[in-house]
């Protein structure tokens, strides 16, 4: 096996000079030196923002940018060094350091202040490691960018790295490894490392866990802040850091005031004079290379990948090499790879990708397919394409029209493309400047731009693409051999196995052999013909787009088969613009069936097209289809001049589909495999879904149209296809410099392709209903079908009432986006931060598109029983009312403003400008006028409204009989078998919730002695036995104070213990051993558990006259529609069927226009 070239893997010596053309200078106000850049920097044409570059005397490198056109503006750093600097000892320690340096420090001790200062700005904030960069960024209004910045270095001077804080955070770790476990693409990354050269930092466990972090330092006798900290003294330095400041004029800071902020704030951080991190050797080795890894999937999925080894080629960013091969080995078009091994029914997507361009160490190029079982079969087949392909590309030899094709593309969309987000902005310079090559006049454009051609740097890459140079990766849920799979990992748990490469697949003349019959079949691209040719030169192209965020669409043209809007707006030098239209059908309304085939349709029409629009695509024209419910929905956005071309394309391709059994054969399997997925996805996911189908009618689940797919066959689908638009009605939204006529054009051209034979008569148009869901709490119990996965989640949705027909709602609205918007931060830091009931937890509000009621929705996925977090989000929700009657009306007044400025951001994409009025013209209101209207009421509310409308529908303690939500509980399969019967109706109706909650604590700590009923009796006499012995020898009085809770934990200790004993004497057996016994009674007396936390809430249960906290029973009654639905203790109604529970509701009243529909044009005929 012939090494990589050790030679092309060492870069030059010198890095980029960041210090000749940077000249000393002091800021305006404060005199503060600094060092600023003289030379010219590549920008957009026409770019109205202003940019300064320097370095400060610390030597952190600094971009600031000046937007007028921003609210809202953003801040990233990055510092060069991620994972692969982690200890062998201390995995995971950069990530576990970047939770850790959000919670406080010396100037701002507050754990929280930070995101509460944020919040009440109207910001947020995140952080992400990887294997050699570490970046954090946060957004924030103008007016409260000074007091961010100013909180964000002290991160970056002075951390406290709190003890107290580093168990929190290692606990939300731990949360965010469980979830990576459930999800195969993590799985694949996961092993795909840690089957590198062994020893190599590439191969370390990137994210760390509790056991790789606490673990190991508990093992080692060492405090694990203390390595923290020395992490920090070690890596976190002035000169590997990189600060980019986007500042909003409007209302904010000058570019003169944010050099003043930046230099004054950050100058502090101390400069170490740590070198910027490197990795000099390869992750693949010589031993590595050749070899084929099996790993087993936890989803039904067929993964192939070939791995190959490249050199350093940071340095490289000018001329690009990687780009130029891997663009044509993704490229989806005729004569392409991909079309060709999809026309075999090998596999049904691939994606070509490799180590970002700013990490200075030797390089990855990953080949990925998502196969076919037929396709994995062939595997060896397969990747004998893969090298038939490469050799009809180095046959051809580097083409230099082709690089300066992608060249033009690329060009066009830096200098005229859309702007981006000021966070995206903001992130992409902080780490592209982790490259020590990249040049300074470079520091904004970057690796977006290809600046020279190399037809030697070219050939060399392809030269590496050979069969002697890569290793392959084999995924799959099952193996035929289970000896393939003879090891696990450590940390993921995944089996996986290794072996060497048989023969004939790492000789290029044994492969060439397989493929001989495919010569013609695989070929180099021709030119593209979506590239346009026509750029303006007068107007300056890089703001937000000229279109008032409040700006209604024009009605051009409206009759009983189709309506037609436009929205104009300009967008400098290159036009751009969008189609969205939809096409009504009857065919899918009322049945799963219906929608199972227009699932297919969309899954066969994709495929086909991307054959024909793949060069569209890449030419920056995107299209996209799906099945909405009832409709058939086509957008396509990019170059205003080739749009209308795409969207033919497209129509003519669905009028004119034959669909072959072989074809639909492979859709088909494909889909049966997305269902299943869906089956094992993330229980937050699960969750998140079964409140979208409860929410309105006709909406099947998903596993409603999966038992659909083993019913039809290609014949239906093609009877489906000629018969689904013979009879339509279509809508039509373009968005761009188009004229009425251009506009009028476009439809009839689709109208013509799509030949309807007649509009849908009115008596059978239908819509999706929302569900009018009446008063009273409900909850839905899933048990997830993936044995695996050890989370739990819910989903608590509380609605406001349904509103009134032909109305905004604005009220309601408004006041659950300040609602969310206020709790949101507070909510995500009690529950996960404090109580670490798991990774994810979300506070949001929602809205429902089918003219049914908004609300205030509560997620978290984590290990808790979801009883208990049920409970937690309750308890959570009566301990936030006195925050919000304290809250003064500076900090009441400051949230208004922070959601009413959020409001009026203008769109920086013109996909966002599209959707904010497409998605009123698809809901059927056509309110125009939504954001004025909600910033109105915004601005109109006081404490006295928002204190009512909390007490009325949200707060459980106080809210009136109009309080609405629906609990979706997803419960993962093994705490489900824990107490199989604990979900029954039966026990539901006999026993508290705090009860419950309870046991099901004792029951996943082991105690499953325990029986519900003892616990039951437990709290019931307060937790004093009735049995002499087990007292712990406190006298108390019957009338006397009650025990603390510590004492109550040490009684429920000493039961369990006595119930051990007399289980096992019953049994005439041994028993628990007597360590595990202490162990459990151990967890029930700790402090900090989570079952500390439930026996209290049971042994409270009895203050509570309402709400799930009660230990009081409800007063059963009959429900005012349903009769399907049991009634528990505390009065929650259990949905078993969900179809059933929305067939019993009441149904919103179909969505009618807000506003009153006047064309522009007397409509025409309705068939043109």
């Amino acid at each position: 096996m012939r090494p990589i070239d050790k030679q092309q893997s060492v870069p030059p010596p010198e890095p980029a000079d960041w210090q000749e053309l940077f000249d000393e200078q002091q800021t305006i106000e404060s005199h503060a030196p600094y060092y600023n850049y003289t030379g010219n920097i590549v920008l957009p044409v026409g770019d109205k923002r202003k940019y300064r570059l320097f370095r400060l005397p610390n030597n952190i490198r600094v971009v600031c940018i000046s937007d007028p056109d921003v609210k809202q503006s953003a801040v990233s750093l990055a510092v060069n060094v991620g994972s692969s600097a982690d200890p062998s000892e201390f995995q995971g320690m950069a990530h576990a350091l970047e939770h850790l340096l959000f919670m406080g420090t010396a100037k701002y001790p507050d754990a929280r202040d930070f995101e509460t200062y944020l919040t009440s700005h109207g910001g947020y904030t995140n952080a992400s490691t990887t294997s050699t960069i570490t970046y954090y960024r946060f957004a924030v209004n103008n007016r409260g960018l000074a007091g961010a910045l100013d909180r964000f270095a002290q991160f970056f001077i002075a951390p406290l790295l709190d003890a107290n804080c580093v168990a929190r955070e290692l606990n939300a770790i731990e949360s965010e490894f469980r979830s990576n476990v459930q999800n195969d693409a993590q799985r694949r990354s996961h092993i795909m490392r840690a089957t590198c050269c062994s020893g190599h930092p590439y191969s370390q466990f990137m994210g760390g866990n509790y056991a790789s972090l606490q673990t190991s330092a508990e093992q080692m006798g060492v405090q694990l802040r203390d390595r923290m900290a020395e992490f920090f003294a070690a890596h976190y330095s002035a000169d590997v850091m990189n600060l980019v400041i986007v500042g909003g004029s409007q209302d904010g800071a000058t570019l003169d005031e944010l050099v003043e902020w930046s230099v004054n704030m950050f100058s502090p951080v101390m400069n170490r004079n740590v070198v910027r991190m490197a990795i000099p050797s390869h992750p693949l080795c010589e031993q590595k290379l050749g070899t084929m890894v099996r790993y087993q999937t936890l989803g039904n999925a067929h993964d192939i990948t070939l791995t190959f080894a490249l050199p350093h080629t940071s340095h490289l960013y000018c001329s690009a090499p990687e780009q130029y091969v891997k663009n044509l080995l993704a490229y989806g078009g005729l004569g392409s790879l991909q079309a060709c091994l999809k026309q075999l029914g090998w596999i049904a997507s691939m994606s070509v990708n490799s180590s970002p361009p700013n990490i200075n160490s030797p390089r990855l190029l990953k080949i990925k397919f998502s196969a076919t079982p037929a396709g994995f079969m062939q595997y060896d087949k397969l990747v004998a394409y893969v090298f038939a392909y490469l050799r009809a590309i180095r046959a051809q030899g580097v083409q230099e029209w082709y690089f300066r094709e992608l060249q033009a593309m690329a060009q066009m969309s830096f200098f005229y493309g859309e702007p981006m987000y000021p966070i995206t902005v903001a992130v992409n310079i902080a780490c592209q400047m982790c490259n020590v090559y990249l040049r300074p006049e470079h520091v904004v454009s970057g690796t977006q731009l290809l600046y020279e051609f190399d037809r030697d740097q070219i050939e060399a890459i392809l030269a590496l693409l050979n069969p002697e140079n890569y290793r392959l990766f084999l995924g799959a849920r099952e193996f035929p051999d289970s000896a393939w799979l003879s090891e696990v990992d450590p940390h993921f748990g995944v089996r996986f196995g290794e072996a060497k490469l048989p023969s004939e697949l790492t000789s290029e003349a044994e492969l060439s052999l397989v493929t001989l019959d495919c010569a013609d079949q695989l070929y180099f691209p021709e030119p593209n013909k979506y590239i346009t040719q026509h750029i303006a030169t007068t107007e300056p192209n890089n703001t937000a787009l000229d279109c008032d965020v409040q700006q209604a669409p024009l009605l051009l043209e409206r009759n009983r088969q189709f309506e037609l809007w436009t929205r104009q707006f300009s967008h400098g030098a290159l036009p751009r613009g969008s189609i969205s239209m939809f096409v009504e059908t009857m065919a899918v309304h009322t049945t799963s069936r219906g929608q199972v085939l227009g699932e297919l349709l969309v899954r066969v029409l994709n495929d086909r097209l991307a054959k024909e629009l793949y060069a569209a695509e890449m030419a920056g024209i995107k299209h996209k289809l799906l099945f909405s419910e009832h409709r058939l929905c086509i957008s396509v956005i990019g170059v205003q001049e080739k749009m209308a071309l795409v969207l033919l394309e497209i129509l003519n391709e669905l009028r004119n589909l034959v669909v072959t059994n072989d074809e639909f054969t492979l859709h088909l399997d494909q889909a049966r495999r997305v269902a299943e997925y869906m089956q094992i996805s993330s229980p937050r996911l699960q969750a998140s879904w079964q409140q979208y189908y409860l929410r309105a009618t006709p909406r099947w689940h998903h596993m409603d149209w999966a038992a659909e797919l083993n019913n039809v066959a290609a014949a239906d689908l093609q009877e489906f296809v000629s018969e689904a638009f013979s009879q339509v009605y279509v809508a039509m939204l373009v968005v761009g410099q188009v004229s009425d006529r251009e506009a009028m054009c476009i439809l009839d051209q689709s109208l013509a392709a799509l030949a309807p034979h007649s509009p849908i008569p009115s008596v059978l148009y239908s819509q999706v209903r929302a569900v009018s869901i009446c008063p009273g709490t409900y909850v839905q119990r899933i048990i997830t079908d993936n044995a695996a996965n050890s989370d739990n989640s819910i989903n608590c949705t509380i609605y406001t009432p349904t509103p009134t027909r032909g109305t905004g709602d604005y009220r309601s609205k408004a006041m659950l986006s300040l609602i969310a918007h206020i709790m949101a931060i507070p909510f995500f830091d009690q529950l996960r931060t404090q109580e670490q009931l798991g990774y994810m937890v979300n506070c949001s509000w929602i809205t429902n598109s089918s003219g049914g009621a908004s609300g205030l929705q509560l997620c978290i996925q984590g290990s808790s029983n979801p009883e208990y977090m049920c409970l937690r989000v309750e308890k959570f929700l009566v301990d936030f009312t006195p925050r919000l009657e304290s809250m003064s009306e500076c900090e009441f007044q400051a949230n208004i403003a922070a959601r009413v400025t959020a409001n009026l951001e203008l769109p920086r994409k013109i996909v966002k400008a599209t959707n904010q009025v497409w998605q009123k013209i698809q809901d059927g209101n056509y309110d125009f006028e939504y954001t004025r209207e909600l910033n109105a009421q915004l601005e109109s509310l006081t404490r006295a409204d928002m204190l009512e409308f909390w007490h009325t529908y949200v707060n459980p303690l106080c809210a009136s009989a109009e309080l609405t939500r629906v609990v979706v509980q997803v419960w993962s399969a093994g705490a489900a078998e824990l107490a199989p019967g604990m979900r029954s109706a039966e026990v539901m109706a006999e026993y508290p919730l705090p009860t419950i909650a309870l046991h099901l604590c004792l029951t996943q700590i082991g105690a499953d002695e325990l029986l519900l009923s003892d616990v039951g009796r437990f709290v019931a006499t307060s937790g004093m036995p009735s049995d002499p012995n087990l007292d712990s020898g406190v006298e108390i009085d019957a009338d006397g104070p009650r025990l603390t809770v510590a004492e109550y934990q040490r009684r429920l200790a000493a039961l369990y213990k006595a119930v051990v004993l007399e289980t096992a004497a019953a049994e005439q057996m041994l028993g628990k051993p007597s360590a595990e016994v202490e162990r459990i009674c151990a967890l029930i007396a700790d402090d900090q558990a989570q079952l500390c936390t439930a026996l209290q809430m049971a042994l409270e249960s009895d203050q509570f006259q309402s709400s799930l906290l009660t230990s009081q029973p409800a007063i059963l009654c009959g429900h005012k529609t349903a009769t399907t639905l049991m009634q528990t203790f505390s009065g929650t109604w259990i949905i078993s069927d969900y179809l059933a529970f929305k067939r019993e509701q009441p149904l919103c009243a179909p969505a009618i226009p807000v506003i009153q529909l006047q064309a522009k044009y007397s409509s025409r005929p309705s068939i043109l």
